[in-house]
């Protein structure tokens, strides 16, 4: 991690070493007394930790807030089809780091039901996996992310207008790079889950204003259509940040 992303925010923070956190600091910074470490409030400020104490229990930090709470996620809605646990925990921390505005999976018609039922869902795990990414790409703003019984369930639920692209190796009639400029106020990118989409939810994604578009002749592994295909998304953005730099 690059960023330390706490709950709150305090001038001085008091961590108990056992805590995964603290355990970070002195174990894997090798952090020690007098030393800073970069800290963020979650969806808010950054700041300086700078260590006041450690004792047999504790690990106490004096933090050093800035003022600059700039919201850096873009506007692009991710769409995934429920995969093994495995799979979607890479996708939860990837796209995060890419740093997407929305997450949405949902249960496929090729989709193993069960998958929704694993750990990573019953569980805050998937939210750790969010933060993960978050403190990768060193911010602090959390995406949403919700899952869905099925695919007509998470249609209904976006909101109208902006950029809709559904990746698929099947039934496009051009690549995803024909899509040359997406639009930087809304996008919506679908990636199927491993085993690809149904013919009816094929349907379903055009009806709901999907233009179907692939990634090439190859068929790749779904995390790594995820990030192909938001490196398409984002490179609008990106050209932005440069150019107001």
């Amino acid at each position: 991690m690059n960023i330390i992303l706490l709950e709150k925010k305090q001038k001085v923070v008091c961590l108990d070493r056992q805590e995964k956190i603290a355990i970070h600091i002195l174990s894997v910074l090798k952090a020690k007394k007098g030393d800073s470490i970069d800290v963020g409030v979650k969806n808010g400020s950054k700041g300086k930790a700078f260590i006041r104490e450690i004792s047999k229990n504790e690990l106490c930090l004096e933090i050093k807030w800035s003022k600059d709470k700039f919201r850096d996620l873009y506007p692009v809605i991710l769409l995934v089809g429920l995969s093994r646990p495995q799979t979607c925990r890479k996708i939860l921390e990837q796209a995060s780091s890419m740093g997407v505005e929305k997450m949405h999976f949902f249960i496929c018609e090729k989709s193993e039901p069960s998958y929704g039922k694993s750990r990573l869902w019953t569980t805050n795990e998937w939210e750790e996996r969010i933060v993960n990414g978050v403190e990768q790409a060193f911010s602090t703003f959390i995406p949403e992310c919700k899952l869905w019984d099925n695919l007509i369930s998470c249609l209904d639920s976006l909101n109208p207008g902006g950029d809709r692209i559904a990746l698929d190796n099947y039934e496009s009639f051009n690549p995803l790079s024909y899509e040359t400029s997406f639009n930087e106020t809304n996008c919506h990118l679908a990636v199927g889950p491993e085993r690809g989409w149904s013919g009816k939810e094929r349907v379903n994604l055009r009806e709901a204003g999907f233009t179907l578009l692939s990634l090439g002749p190859r068929v790749l592994r779904q995390e790594t259509a995820v990030v192909v295909g938001l490196g398409h998304a984002l490179h609008s953005h990106w050209v932005s940040n440069y150019k107001s730099l």
